[in-house]
């Protein structure tokens, strides 16, 4: 075999539209990106319904308010931030958009690996890295459509319902929101194409990161600030206060910095102006710093995993 020579700009990026173009005829990541589509379409119809039946509840009391000669007080939706309408949106990004991620990034990884693809591609004057940085790419890329679609749909709610009208800072947030999520997918999907790169097992190599979502998701906010596994699924429930108990300081101290979830959840709750006033942070990290750091970390992982990779064999032991 001839010494592998990095490969010029155009075919890496070749590695990365391939690994995109059959990710997208996937059955189980088509469903998915599908579903996460569908829950976007839902959360902006929750956040407009349950705002216009605030207003309408308003109306018919004002009218009765003024015929017994009572002051009618203000429209609290008038108090209520638009933002707030899509306030679900957190929810379902670290529910099922992070599984999504998780998919893709298993899938890109695992395909290769069944279908044996590995070794032909190692006899090919390409290096690990050139590999790492395409499938890496092609990640970026699909997520990037994903979110880009959520975003386009939110951005036409505010468009097509001019009562609730965004503020240049208000759009600002709505973007950095979705950069946020973003982000939080895309740690994710970066961990699943570590996992994918370096498990033996095709099983465990899906099952880790899944693990590991279930664990951020549903353990961890347990365990840091007495949620109840099924308060996960609401956006308020979620930000409730730990209890005022030594027990609950230090967990939110000491385990706070891996509870991944709630940091998303705090800062999505900011940028989408629904956070309580009674929310604190008890980690020993601020919650954007949080991120930042599971994102390079996953970042880092993936580039390890894919450039130690097997080039030679590269199919999972049966």
């Amino acid at each position: 075999m001839q010494p592998a020579t990095p490969l010029t700009p155009p075919a890496r990026l070749l590695i990365a539209l391939q690994s995109s173009l059959y990710i997208f005829r996937e059955r189980t990541v088509a469903m998915l990106s599908a579903l996460f589509v569908v829950l976007v379409l839902i959360s902006a119809y929750l956040g407009w319904s349950a705002t216009n039946t605030v207003d309408a509840i308003y109306a018919d009391a004002a009218v009765y308010l003024k015929s017994i000669g009572q002051t009618v007080p203000a429209n609290p939706v008038l108090d209520i931030s638009p933002l707030s309408l899509l306030r679900n949106m957190s929810i379902y990004v670290s529910l099922i958009g992070a599984l999504a991620a998780i998919v893709i990034g298993y899938q890109l990884i695992a395909s290769d690996r069944k279908s044996g693809v590995i070794p032909l591609l190692g006899s090919r004057p390409l290096t690990r890295m050139d590999y790492a940085r395409g499938k890496i790419a092609a990640l970026a890329i699909l997520l990037a459509a994903l979110m880009g679609v959520a975003a386009i749909i939110s951005i036409a709610t505010f468009l097509v319902l001019p009562q609730f009208h965004l503020s240049p800072q208000g759009w600002v947030k709505l973007f950095s929101f979705f950069a946020l999520s973003y982000g939080y997918m895309l740690m994710f999907g970066l961990v699943a194409l570590a996992t994918a790169a370096r498990a033996r097992s095709e099983t465990v190599g899906l099952l880790l990161p899944v693990t590991l979502w279930l664990t951020l998701t549903f353990i961890l906010p347990s365990l840091t600030a007495n949620i109840h596994p099924t308060a996960a699924i609401n956006p308020i429930s979620a930000l409730a206060p730990a209890p005022d108990t030594p027990f609950f300081h230090w967990t939110g101290y000491l385990i706070g910095p891996f509870s991944i979830a709630e940091s998303f959840k705090y800062v999505s709750a900011g940028l989408l102006d629904f956070l309580p006033a009674t929310a604190k942070v008890r980690s020993s990290i601020p919650p954007l710093a949080d991120l930042a750091f599971a994102l390079a970390g996953a970042g880092a992982l993936a580039i390890y995993a894919l450039g130690r990779m097997d080039m030679t064999t590269g199919e999972y032991d049966v």
